[in-house]
């Protein structure tokens, strides 16, 4: 039986606003930009999704190195398209032809970035205030003193996942469930900046409870954080850019050269699987994972 018909626009177009209806907001733009890439690529020439084929995804995949992207961006793309284009055979827009067995849709490991003892220092010694980085700079520390809470993870967090001196959220990547204990200089920070935050936020990153709205604020702020830690970086002589998965990764290789056991510090020290994560910390008592965390900073001796 043929195909059902459909433009590969006007099926971008519905993904698109259904995955906007289930507020996955951040995949909704990972279409979005897909789609801007492929149609710039077709030159405004109709294709519908039964038309997919190798030499079509061949002849794009051409067009983007051409155009300067690197592997890993081209990838991206790739892997969006296919799943668009496997959800179409689901629902008989298209006959499995299998268009991308021959592109990359892997991701190329790149170089992490973990700071020293000592440039960590530096950062918490920086008087920033009054320059629009201390803020920066505290959430930063913040996630580093949570055990590399993500940038992400740590812009939703509510006064509800704040309980009996512990923080206890869900990973946004991965759905795993944390618990971290504040302590000390977290509660610095969550004290400094108590009186700028918008209820019901925990810290000053969103401001808007509208979830379309505050994932357009999130992605604001997660681009001027970078900016800002590039700034960082600079003024205590990082030759490299500062990002917020720094904080992440500075955690995981403190901890290591703390001689904390590798099956408590999960996959931020170079594990690929975020599943090999979830199974040791599963496994763990919280406690463990506390006490490894007060070890962390009397290493760098911020307690």
């Amino acid at each position: 039986m043929a195909a059902k018909r459909m433009l590969t626009s006007d099926y971008f177009e519905a993904r698109i606003c259904a995955l906007e209806r289930a507020e996955r907001f951040s995949t909704s733009q990972n279409y979005k930009r897909t789609w801007d890439s492929f149609r710039h690529f077709l030159c405004g020439k109709p294709l519908t999704m039964d038309q997919f084929s190798a030499e079509l995804i061949g002849r794009y995949n051409r067009y983007l190195s051409r155009n300067g992207l690197l592997r890993n961006t081209i990838s991206f793309y790739n892997r969006v398209l296919r799943a668009l284009y496997n959800r179409a055979v689901r629902e008989g827009y298209a006959r499995q032809c299998h268009p991308f067995s021959e592109v990359y849709t892997g991701v190329d490991t790149t170089r992490k970035r973990a700071l020293s003892v000592e440039t960590l220092r530096s950062i918490a010694a920086l008087q920033l205030s009054g320059s629009g980085l201390e803020l920066t700079r505290d959430l930063f520390l913040f996630s580093f003193q949570a055990r590399g809470m993500a940038y992400v993870d740590m812009a939703y967090l509510t006064h509800s996942n704040l309980k009996d001196n512990a923080i206890r959220y869900t990973r946004h990547k991965t759905g795993q469930v944390i618990t971290v204990r504040v302590e000390p200089w977290m509660q610095e920070i969550l004290d400094r900046w108590k009186g700028t935050t918008t209820y019901p936020y925990l810290l000053p990153i969103l401001r808007s409870s509208n979830p379309k709205e505050a994932h357009t604020q999130y992605t604001a702020s997660l681009c001027a954080h970078n900016r800002n830690l590039k700034k960082i970086g600079k003024m205590v002589g990082l030759d490299y850019p500062l990002s917020s998965y720094s904080a992440r990764h500075s955690w995981a290789t403190v901890a290591r050269d703390a001689q904390i056991p590798i099956s408590i510090i999960s996959s931020s020290m170079g594990h690929t699987s975020e599943g090999t994560t979830r199974i040791y910390l599963a496994q763990l008592d919280n406690g463990v994972i506390d006490q490894a965390n007060r070890q962390v900073w009397h290493t760098i001796g911020m307690l």
